[in-house]
């Protein structure tokens, strides 16, 4: 009997280690990552982009107080890849102002030394449809330094962005971006003078990626 007991135990230990053994992922030797489990890499995107901004005072007894900027510049952006739970894009963008208004009305710069900055980043969410259109979807904080004729604007809140990824070929794929934000428009020199009630911003840009990590496995050119 007793030899019976010790050959079901050494048959049941057997088993249990044979178990633990195929339990372990096998692991890929240029990676040294799990096999079936893509490395984290960065893909990098760049392009052209305007924005409009709109900073307005609240009045009671006559119509508010409402300044437009419109700019204009590029932006360069990086946006992981097979990060988990969710991937992470960082986006700055330089602006120069291409034109003001106060109420409609346009207001001439004095200087045409002036510039913007914009900084974008938050995680991001990346859809396939039918592998030859990608949605991006994203919401954080967002940043804006505006250098005009009377003060440097300083805008800090919540940005939303929403995009579309058109794989052209293998490595090239163009990027279609429209963003928006709310922000508090009182961290620059207007604080104590000219404070606002309410600051957004929309921001739409054109670019282009080129990657080799990132290869498109459909494309509208093969």
């Amino acid at each position: 009997m007793k030899y019976i007991l010790l050959t079901a135990a050494l048959i049941w230990a057997a088993a249990a280690f044979s178990a633990e053994e195929s339990d372990t992922p096998e692991l890929n030797a240029n990676t040294d990552v799990p096999a079936g489990v893509e490395k984290v890499f960065v893909v990098y995107n760049e392009g052209f982009a305007a924005s409009w901004v709109t900073r307005i005072i609240r009045q009671e007894t006559r119509s508010n107080f409402v300044w437009q900027d419109t700019l204009l510049g590029a932006y360069f952006g990086i946006q992981t890849r097979n990060l988990r739970p969710f991937d992470i894009t960082v986006r700055l963008s330089a602006y120069y102002p291409l034109a003001a208004t106060f109420n409609k009305h346009p207001q001439p710069a004095a200087s045409p030394l002036h510039f913007a900055l914009d900084l974008y980043a938050a995680p991001i969410v990346r859809l396939s449809l039918w592998d030859y259109v990608f949605v991006n979807v994203s919401a954080g904080p967002h940043f804006f330094f505006q250098n005009a004729d009377r003060w440097n604007y300083a805008h800090l809140g919540i940005g939303a962005l929403a995009g579309f990824e058109l794989p052209v070929a293998r490595r090239w794929t163009i990027l279609l971006d429209g963003m928006a934000s709310f922000d508090y428009g009182n961290l620059g020199a207007n604080r104590t003078i000219e404070p606002f009630d309410y600051v957004w911003q929309y921001q739409v840009s054109l670019g282009v990626r080129y990657s080799k990590k990132g290869e498109n496995r459909y494309s509208y050119i093969p």
